[in-house]
C-alpha cells in the first residue's frame, strides 16, 4: 500500500507542474493501459491508496508553487517556461514514426500557436475566449486538463496555462476558494470519466495531427509566462526546468513509448 501511495504522490506532482504529464508518469510506473481500461470500467477500488497519494502530492505542489509565486514570481515563471518548452518535443514524438511531416499537421500546429498566443494569452484580455477566473472557466479548465493529462506527454498544468487559468487555479486551491474549487472539481470529474477515453481514442487515430496541435497550443501558451526581461539567472532557471522534464521523460523514451 505504501508503494501505491508513493506512486500517487509522484502522479500528483505531475498533475500540478506544467510540462510533466501524469500519463507519462503512469506509463513509466508500468500500468498505463491497465489504468485506462480500469478507469473506463470504473474499477477504482485498487487505486484508492494511489488517489490519496496523488491528492497529497498535488496539494503539496500547490502550496509550494503558491509560496514561490508570491516571493519569486519571475524565477518560478522562468522555471515553468523551461518545463513547457522541453515538453514540446515529448508531445510531438510520442509514438511517431519517421514519416515525412504533412502540411495538415503543420497547419494545425500553427493554428494552435496563433490561437493561444494572440487570443487566449493576450495580456490585455481585449478579445479573450473565456472571462478569466469565472466559474465556467474553472469548470472547462478542469474538464480539459483532467482529460488531457492522461495522454503521455501532455500536462494538465500546461492545459491550464493554455487556458490562462493556471495562476487562478493555484490561488483558488491554496486559499480554499470553495465555489471555484467546486467548479474545478466538477470539471475534473467530467473530463476524467467522460472525455479521457474518447480523447485517448482520438489521439491514437489522429496522433500526428493532434500532437502538432497540442505542441502549437503549448508553444503559444508560453506568452502567459514569459519574463518581462531576460538575464543570466532567468535563462539558467529556465534551463533547470527544461532539464527536469528531460530527465523524467528519459525513461519514458527508453521504454519505447516516445
Amino acid at each position: 500500500m505504501f508503494l501505491k501511495i508513493l506512486q500517487g504522490v509522484f502522479i500528483g506532482f505531475a498533475v500540478i507542474l506544467p510540462g510533466l504529464s501524469a500519463g507519462t508518469v503512469i506509463l513509466i510506473l508500468g500500468f498505463y493501459r491497465k489504468f485506462l481500461d480500469d478507469l473506463a470500467s470504473l474499477r477504482l477500488k485498487p487505486y484508492l491508496p494511489m488517489l490519496a497519494g496523488a491528492a497529497a502530492g498535488a496539494l503539496t505542489g500547490v502550496y509550494a508553487i503558491s509560496y514561490l509565486l508570491e516571493r519569486y514570481n519571475t524565477l518560478v515563471m522562468a522555471f515553468l517556461l523551461g518545463m513547457l518548452l522541453a515538453s514540446v518535443p515529448m508531445v510531438i514524438n510520442y509514438r511517431r514514426g519517421r514519416q515525412l511531416i504533412q502540411p495538415g499537421p503543420l497547419a494545425l500546429g500553427a493554428t494552435g500557436f496563433m490561437v493561444t498566443w494572440f487570443i487566449i494569452c493576450e495580456p490585455t484580455y481585449t478579445f479573450t475566449v473565456l472571462p478569466p477566473g469565472g466559474p465556467f472557466h474553472f469548470f472547462l479548465g478542469g474538464t480539459l486538463a483532467s482529460a488531457a493529462m492522461l495522454l503521455p506527454g501532455v500536462s494538465g498544468g500546461s492545459v491550464l496555462i493554455i487556458m490562462n487559468l493556471y495562476d487562478d487555479a493555484i490561488y483558488a486551491i491554496s486559499h480554499w476558494q470553495w465555489i471555484k474549487l467546486a467548479f474545478l472539481s466538477a470539471g475534473f470529474i467530467v473530463g476524467l470519466f467522460g472525455l479521457a477515453r474518447l480523447l485517448s481514442a482520438l489521439y491514437r487515430r489522429y496522433q500526428t495531427a493532434i500532437s502538432f496541435l497540442l505542441a502549437g497550443l503549448i508553444l503559444g501558451s508560453t506568452r502567459a509566462i514569459l519574463p518581462i526581461q531576460f538575464n543570466l539567472i532567468i535563462v539558467l532557471t529556465a534551463l533547470c526546468g527544461a532539464i527536469l522534464v528531460l530527465y523524467i521523460t528519459r525513461k519514458h523514451r527508453y521504454l519505447g513509448a516516445g
